[in-house]
């Protein structure tokens, strides 16, 4: 049989739940995940729909503010790992279902506001899962898509999802900003409102989250090591600190009205 990208999805994210919540990663990032709720024009009474949640990392950021999330996601593993993070973090209104984002098991118009966080560059193609994402968000509501976007020149942006899908191969291709704009446009979101910061990434730490072979490794520190000394540039921004190899990724959230 085939494997399909949603197989791909799944073994990857199996393998990476146990460490999504370990100290010192991006996604986990205290930081940046209230800049991203600070993005959100959250009420108290509101029930919010995390989809393609992962663990639920955004999720449980909005927990406190909100009356209830609902957190989906296709990946058990990260469901039963979602719920012993809430479970620790005494957090009780956030509710982990699984789902796929392309076809979400809900009513229309049945949430207040409807949020995902960097997963769009998993999806061969976003735009079924934001229709989706609209389609179950209420009139006059909220949507809310925060993720990793690629540099605007279409040769960087090549080298740099090369370099992110040997990586994980569960990656497709991160958005510019530009795309993820029209695509929200063409959803029929308004109001659309766009903010970006650079987050520094690293590259050990982001290699070991997903278990880079060896040769991986080797492949995408020899770029990147690369660039510092004048090669090819590769679109990840490299640097160092401390010795430390590190690369810089650009994070967006767009929110934009139903």
């Amino acid at each position: 049989m085939t494997e399909t990208h949603d197989d791909e999805i799944r073994k990857q994210f199996s393998r990476q739940a146990v460490y999504f919540n370990e100290e010192g990663r991006t996604l986990s990032s205290a930081e940046y995940l209230q800049w991203v709720v600070g993005c959100l024009n959250l009420k108290p009474d509101f029930v919010v729909l995390d989809v393609a949640a992962g663990t639920g990392h955004l999720g449980r950021a909005i927990a406190p503010r909100v009356q209830r999330v609902i957190a989906v996601d296709m990946t058990p593993e990260m469901l039963r790992q979602g719920i012993g993070e809430a479970a620790r973090a005494g957090i009780n209104n956030i509710v982990f279902e699984q789902g796929r984002a392309e076809k979400l098991p809900y009513f229309n118009d049945s949430f207040d506001m409807v949020v995902t966080r960097l997963s769009l560059h998993h999806f061969t193609d976003p735009h079924p899962a934001i229709r989706e994402m609209m389609r179950v968000c209420r009139p006059g509501k909220q949507m809310g898509i925060m993720d990793m976007v690629s540099p605007d020149d279409p040769i960087l942006a090549a080298r740099y999802n090369r370099l992110e899908r040997l990586r994980d191969p569960s990656h497709t291709r991160c958005l510019t900003i530009a795309e993820l704009r029209m695509a929200l446009k063409d959803s029929g979101l308004t109001k659309v409102e766009m903010a970006s910061r650079n987050i520094e990434v690293n590259l050990n730490s982001w290699m070991d989250l997903t278990g880079a072979d060896a040769e991986v490794r080797r492949i995408i520190q020899e770029e990147l090591t690369g660039e510092l000394e004048g090669k090819h540039i590769t679109g990840m921004r490299p640097f160092r600190r401390d010795s430390q190899l590190m690369f810089t990724q650009t994070w967006t959230t767009a929110v934009g009205v139903k």
